[in-house]
């Protein structure tokens, strides 16, 4: 297993930009944003003669993001940047061990898992997780297993796998 003294950066550049279908674009509230703040600029003799510049600037950046093909591109640009960063979590995983107490039928157990940096449009946090088992199956406490360079080496390859399969299910999404 590898330690790599930092994660991959996993910051999005187009895949912030593009929204789901169930909120307003980031473009479509600049839009909103700048006709809203520029509505009492008609006082300002200085503003008022920009006015008609700002009117067209406004009104080219709305026909360029509402365009069919600006829009195609950026969502292809957003796919492909979805697929590079994930692969980049493949090819240089970082993983920590952690332990999880759940409470499931009455009882509590002790689970470990692993995490691993990963980028995933849907995720909450940019990161994968995978669960390896109770405390009780592994036979070793949570110390233990952090310090077990054959267990350490199975959680990068279980993680490795999942973010695999990530990938691969966007890439299908990608090639429809």
């Amino acid at each position: 297993m590898k330690k790599l003294s930092n994660s991959p950066n996993l910051k999005s550049v187009f895949a912030s930009i593009v929204e789901t279908r169930e909120r307003k674009a980031l473009y479509d509230i600049f839009i909103a944003d700048g006709i809203a703040t520029t509505v009492d600029a008609e006082r300002n003799k200085l503003t008022h003669d920009l006015r008609n510049n700002f009117n067209e600037w406004m009104s080219e950046f709305d026909n360029i993001v509402h365009d069919r093909v600006f829009d195609s591109t950026l969502n292809r640009l957003r796919n492909l940047e979805v697929a590079i960063l994930m692969y980049r979590s493949i090819a240089s995983p970082t993983i920590s061990i952690g332990e999880m107490k759940l409470n499931r039928s009455g009882s509590e157990k002790s689970y470990a898992f692993v995490r691993a940096p990963f980028f995933a449009p849907d995720n909450v946090k940019n990161e994968i997780r995978v669960y390896m088992g109770t405390i009780d199956e592994l036979n070793k406490s949570i110390d233990e297993l952090k310090k077990d360079p054959i267990f350490l080496d199975l959680c990068e390859q279980e993680v490795v796998e999942a973010m695999t399969i990530k990938l691969n299910e966007h890439i299908q999404k990608m090639m429809r």
